[in-house]
Parts: structure tokens; C-alpha cells; sequence
């Protein structure tokens, strides 16, 4: 089974971390680059100042190769003398006899197997060799020369090698003061840098430490919106989705609340008289009298129970909305049909006559479990207050030309509801059969309710006689 990585990681410190890594890597490259970069120019530079002097030398002093220079040899030997005495052991600074930094760069004229003539700070042997012209290295004494060879006539007959060479360890110099003059900066840079990417970061995240501060403010008790000082576009829509998750929970808390505070209401006075029924069927002198207190005791069971089931239907319908309400094709009359069908013992227990008029097929959009709760209720309430022997007709209008919703008509021929009441009825726990006692005065609610859902009506038709009544039910074809 595949394991899943659950640790917990810092997006702060794992960008902090990343973005310094990362500068810190590109300017070592950077540094690096620079550094090849130079030693490549300087080595182009120094190699070209070797092969240009060996050549000026050699065409701008012809006699140096057919005459004797006995005494240039000691001239040149005094210069380089006072050079070192005046340096003082100091190779930085110039001395008016030239810069001390010259023993470093030396030249050879090789004949006949001898050197005939070489710098005072010249090895002694011959750098290059024999039909090898051009740039070369020789390790001498444990000291690189970089050497530029020239093979030129000498005399009558014979040739003659001259080279001009410099110590490796000056170009070597050089780029490391470069080197070290550009990455000194560089390295000063990295600090300031990881103190402005902490600065930054820290700053960019901020609006990261206003949302987590917020959501640490809502409880059970305190489920208000959302709203951050320094809201980001990319921070909206989670803000926005938090929100809406906080008002459904607000909402449905609201919920809980009040339905607890309604069914211990409405509860507690059934309650009370099962209590009292039991203490008189406890206390019965004689059969009748038991009898009739056992008879008090179903009916407020059942009481009891309608009053249950429609506290939690309330909750249901009070739980859904348009956005999580699923709406499905399904076929009108065959819901009618199975309503009416789960009813019809009630009505002939009370001997009552119910029709149904509507087509074979009517196809709307609704959710079928809704749609049979509201005409369950609708239909159970007319069995239940039409009286014995009342006719209860179900009518399914389909849609006109003009319109593109379905009606859909219950009618009974008991007594009329008073026009005093009928704006009442749809609300919460109102109750127009007083008489009767067996409800929650909520079912009326609840259709109306799960009409609205359906984005329909439900509204009692006006009657002015006083018998029968009519509750029309408006609902959108698609």
C-alpha cells in the first residue's frame, strides 16, 4: 500500500531556504564564470604582449645576434641590481630604475648549444627547445614559465633560439585579485540579499498570517465572514469558500438550535398529558373509565409521533437549498399516483372518495422525495379536515401555450378554512384545526416550503362559500 507523505512543512521556511540556495548558487557560478572568464582574457593578453616583444626584440636589434654584448650583459645586470636594491625586498612598488616585479619576466638567446646572452632572473637552462617556435610551458626550479620561441639566423649558417618568457605565478596573481575583487562584493551581496528575500517573503505572506489569525478567531459561537486586512487574488477564492462553509454552518447551527428549542417546546405539554392519562388509567375504577384512558394515550402517542416526524422533516427542508438540492426528470403523475396510493387507507377509514385527474406522462424537473412529502401533506391534510364522507379531488393541469408551468389542484368539499386564517396557515406551527390537536402546525409550512425550492408556489384559492377548499400547487415544467 502506498504510503502518503503527512508531514507538516513551512512554506516560509521552504521558500526562504530555496530563494537564498538558490542566489547563493547562481552567484558562485557567476563567480566562477568571471573567473575562467578572466584567466582566459588575461592568458590572450599576456601571450600576445610575449610573442610581440620576442618579435620587436629581435627585428629592432639585429647586432644583438652578430656582435659581442659583453658589456650590455653587466649594464643590463647593474640595472636589475639597483632595481632589487632599491625595492628593498619589495616587489609592489616601482623604483626609477624600473619595477622589481621584471626578474619575473626574462628573456634567452640560445647558439651553439650555449646561452649566449639571458636576463639576470633568467634560469640558466633553455626554456623552450629545438624547432618548437611559438608559446610553450617549462617548470624550472619549481617555477612555471609561460615562454614565447623564436628561431632566427645567427652568424652566416647557424640559427639561433631567442625566447621571452614570465613567471606563471603573475597571471596567476592577477586573476586572483580580480577574482577577489569581484566576489568580495558578491559575498557581501548574499547576506543583504538573504535579508531583503526574509524581509520580502515575510511580507508577501503576511496576508497568509491575517487568514490563519482570523479562522483562529471563529468558534461554535462566533462564525461571522472573513475578512482580511490585505486580501490577495490568490487568497479570494479560498476566503470566499470559507465564508460560504461558515454561513452553511452558521445556518445549520441556527438550525439545531432552534429545533431543539421547538421540539423540547412543543414536546413538553403531549408529554404531560400521557403523564396524566397514565396516572388515571393507573387510578381507573372501572373498565370504561380505562379503556377511555388507554384510547387518551394512543392518540397522544400518535400525536407524539406526527409531531416528531414533522420536526425532522422541518429540519430537512430547513437543511437543503437551491445549491445542494438535486433536481432530476421524473414523471408527475406517477408521484401523484404513489402519494395518493400510500393515503388511500386513511381516506377509507373515514369512507372518503379520492380521484385523481391527470394525463398518462408529465415530465418535470424536481426531486421526487420532496415533491411526495408536499402533496403527502397537502392530501393527508384534507383526509384528515374534510370530515367523514368528503370527496378529495387531485388535478394535474398541464401547461398552456402561454405558460410554461404545471398546476396542480387539491380539492375537498369539507368545511372552508375562514379567510381570517388562510394567510397564516403556511407559517411554522400555526395550527387552523385547533379542535382536532393532533399536529405540529407544521406540515403547511413544510410544502410550501419545498414549493419555493422548486422555484413554485403553493397558495390556497380563495373561496367564498363556506364549504370545500382548494390548494393549488405551481410548478416549473424544466
Amino acid at each position: 500500500m502506498k504510503k502518503t507523505n503527512t508531514a507538516i512543512f513551512s512554506i516560509r521556511k521552504r521558500l526562504i531556504v530555496s530563494t537564498v540556495l538558490a542566489t547563493v548558487i547562481l552567484i558562485l557560478l557567476s563567480w566562477v564564470m568571471i573567473y575562467n572568464e578572466t584567466k582566459h582574457e588575461i592568458d590572450e593578453v599576456y601571450d600576445a604582449r610575449l610573442g610581440q616583444s620576442a618579435k620587436i626584440i629581435a627585428l629592432s636589434i639585429p647586432s644583438l645576434f652578430t656582435q659581442d654584448h659583453s658589456d650590455s650583459i653587466a649594464h643590463y645586470k647593474i640595472w636589475f641590481n639597483k632595481i632589487l636594491q632599491a625595492s628593498d625586498g619589495d616587489n609592489d612598488d616601482p623604483t626609477q630604475y624600473g619595477h622589481p616585479y621584471e626578474q619575473n619576466i626574462i628573456f634567452q638567446f640560445y647558439a651553439n648549444n650555449e646561452m649566449l646572452f639571458n636576463s639576470p632572473s633568467s634560469p640558466t637552462t633553455l626554456l623552450g627547445k629545438a624547432g618548437e617556435d611559438g608559446f610553450g610551458t617549462s617548470i624550472e626550479n619549481n617555477d612555471e614559465w609561460r615562454y614565447f620561441q623564436l628561431t632566427i639566423p645567427f652568424k652566416t649558417n647557424d640559427k639561433a633560439i631567442f625566447i621571452v618568457a614570465e613567471k606563471r605565478v603573475i597571471r596567476d596573481e592577477i586573476v586572483n585579485e580580480i577574482a577577489v575583487s569581484t566576489g568580495i562584493p558578491q559575498l557581501i551581496l548574499i547576506p543583504v540579499l538573504i535579508i531583503i528575500f526574509i524581509f520580502l517573503i515575510n511580507t508577501f505572506l503576511r496576508p497568509i498570517d491575517e487568514l490563519r489569525l482570523a479562522i483562529s478567531q471563529r468558534g461554535i459561537d462566533c462564525l461571522d465572514e472573513i475578512k482580511v486586512p490585505t486580501a490577495t487574488t490568490e487568497l479570494m477564492p479560498l476566503i470566499s469558500q470559507l465564508n460560504y462553509l461558515f454561513s452553511e454552518l452558521n445556518n445549520a447551527w441556527q438550525r439545531e438550535k432552534r429545533l431543539t428549542r421547538t421540539a423540547a417546546h412543543e414536546l413538553k405539554t403531549p408529554l404531560a398529558i400521557l403523564k396524566l392519562n397514565a396516572e388515571n388509567a393507573l387510578h381507573s375504577e372501572n373498565e370504561a373509565q380505562l379503556k377511555n384512558d388507554l384510547n387518551n394515550i394512543l392518540f397522544g402517542i400518535d400525536r407524539l409521533d406526527r409531531l416528531i416526524q414533522q420536526l425532522l422533516m422541518l429540519s430537512r427542508i430547513e437543511a437543503q437549498s437551491l445549491n445542494n438540492v438535486k433536481f432530476q426528470k421524473m414523471d408527475m403523475v406517477k408521484c401523484l399516483q404513489e402519494t395518493i396510493a400510500a393515503l388511500v387507507p386513511l381516506a377509507l377509514k373515514q369512507q372518503q372518495d379520492i380521484s385523481l385527474d391527470a394525463p398518462k406522462h408529465c415530465d418535470v424537473q424536481g426531486n421526487p422525495i420532496l415533491l411526495s412529502i408536499l402533496f403527502s401533506n397537502l392530501i393527508d391534510n384534507a383526509i384528515r379536515y374534510s370530515g367523514v364522507n368528503s370527496k378529495i379531488e387531485v388535478q394535474l393541469v398541464t401547461p398552456t401555450a402561454a405558460s410554461n408551468d404545471i398546476t396542480i389542484l387539491i380539492t375537498d368539499n369539507g368545511k372552508a378554512i375562514p379567510a381570517a386564517i388562510s394567510a397564516k396557515i403556511f407559517e411554522s406551527f400555526f395550527r387552523a384545526h385547533t379542535e382536532k390537536g393532533d399536529g405540529a402546525g407544521l406540515g403547511m409550512s413544510i410544502a410550501s416550503d419545498i414549493a419555493k425550492l422548486h422555484q413554485g408556489s403553493l397558495t390556497l384559492l380563495d373561496n367564498p362559500s363556506s364549504k370545500g377548499n382548494t390548494f393549488e400547487v405551481m410548478l416549473r415544467l424544466s
